[in-house]
């Protein structure tokens, strides 16, 4: 049997409403509430348009779906790519967690099996290496394995041929100590990498680079001007009396590698006090609650850097930073026999302050030294108000210069 043929027949004039205008339809006074009357022609239209905005829409979900699975399955190639690599030891030792979790349970089983060269200790430790804010402190208390972790934060960029790295600190003697520690780590991390002397400059298999030097005088900082870095650290920065070096370090920060635009970091590590406690304090310590990230504010006005109006970021902060406080219970390794919580301890009350517990807010020479954020808190807000209406003398509680180191 032959199929049905449909003939459409044209329609007579007189049942189509007149050619659509502008405007919405009229409404007719007949129809309930909210109802229009409108043309065969019309409805047609509009049910084409539905039909067409549906499958549009069903189209768009899809893609997304698939580029998202393309992106899904091409970062666990990656992933698995570096595990493999550091299980060889071939070009690299360092496996990063994130690439753990995206693996399944058995490849962490395997790599948990494998002996380990070095693994960040659970809390501040980890939770600084795994920060993902463009300028992270790591500050408080000694002992809680800050210049280690420091040392191990650039590796995971190592595996780049375009990474650059710039390690710093205030003189020779603290940069040698660094250095040597240095020589322990990064041969069993990446096997062939090679410390030049004469440049201080590691050099990795992939051709990565990372730069150790020291800065004794604050001007000597544009000697950095004209080059790039996409890496940049400093162990114990409140040696620097103001931040004029790591303001000026944050315009050498950049790379032209997609990858590591991703990922610019600034990383620095401090114990409270020193002759630039006090602008460190007020940088990461007094903007937020600590692990807590917060957009950069500027250090004399206190307001946020943001991307200006017009800007497709407009509003929104430049950069963030976040602050990781330390303590020396942190780290099991010196918590072990207790000798060393034994010497801090010994130390007078300010240094003991700074140096075991971690604490910003004692200043040597204040008029109240048993003054401890954690415990008067909730009175900060009353001293500032005698501050500003009283006496010179309790004028250092907020104001007052750090010195302990």
């Amino acid at each position: 049997m032959a199929p049905r043929k449909r003939v459409l027949v044209p329609p007579d004039p007189a049942t189509l409403d007149k050619p659509r205008g502008r405007g919405r339809p009229k409404k007719d006074p007949n129809q309930q509430k909210a109802q229009y009357k409108i043309s065969a022609r019309e409805r047609a239209r509009r049910s084409v348009q539905a039909k067409l905005r549906n499958a549009t829409k069903s189209a768009a979900k899809q893609e997304n779906k698939v580029q998202a699975k393309r992106k899904k399955v091409k970062k666990l190639k990656t992933s698995a790519k570096k595990i493999e690599d550091a299980l060889r030891g071939e070009k690299t030792r360092v496996v990063d967690q994130g690439d753990l979790t995206d693996l399944p349970g058995a490849v962490e089983e395997l790599v948990d099996g494998s002996p380990v060269i070095f693994r960040p200790n659970p809390g501040p430790q980890e939770e600084f290496l795994s920060a993902p804010e463009q300028d992270v402190l790591y500050g408080g208390a000694a002992g809680g394995g800050k210049s280690f972790a420091l040392l191990a934060d650039p590796l995971r960029y190592c595996h780049n041929p375009n990474h650059r790295g710039l390690l710093l600190r205030r003189t020779l003697d603290e940069l040698t100590e660094l250095i040597d520690k240095s020589k322990q780590l990064y041969p069993k991390a990446f096997p062939g990498a090679i410390f030049r002397e004469a440049k201080s400059t590691w050099v990795f298999p992939s051709g990565a680079t990372l730069w150790f030097t020291y800065l004794d005088r604050d001007k000597d900082v544009t000697r950095f001007q004209g080059q790039a870095f996409n890496w940049i650290g400093v162990d114990e920065i409140t040696q620097y009396p103001s931040s004029y070096v790591w303001d000026y370090l944050r315009s050498r920060l950049r790379s032209t590698d997609p990858e590591l635009q991703q990922h610019l970091c600034m990383r620095c590590t401090a114990n409270p006090g020193g002759v630039g406690g006090w602008w460190v304090k007020k940088m990461y310590i007094d903007a937020n609650e600590p692990n807590v990230a917060f957009g950069a504010k500027d250090l004399d006005t206190g307001k946020t850097f943001v991307w200006p109006e017009g800007h497709e970021k407009a509003g929104q902060p430049l950069f963030y930073r976040k602050f990781v406080p330390a303590r020396l219970t942190d780290n099991p390794f010196l918590m072990a026999d207790g000798q060393y919580e034994a010497m801090l301890r010994s130390l007078p009350e300010v240094e003991r302050r700074r140096l075991l517990e971690g604490d910003w807010d004692v200043a040597e020479g204040a008029a109240f030294p048993e003054f401890s954020r954690s415990r008067h808190n909730h009175i900060t807000q009353r001293i500032v108000g005698m501050v500003l209406c009283s006496c010179v003398y309790i004028f250092t509680i907020c104001f007052g210069e750090w010195n302990a180191r």
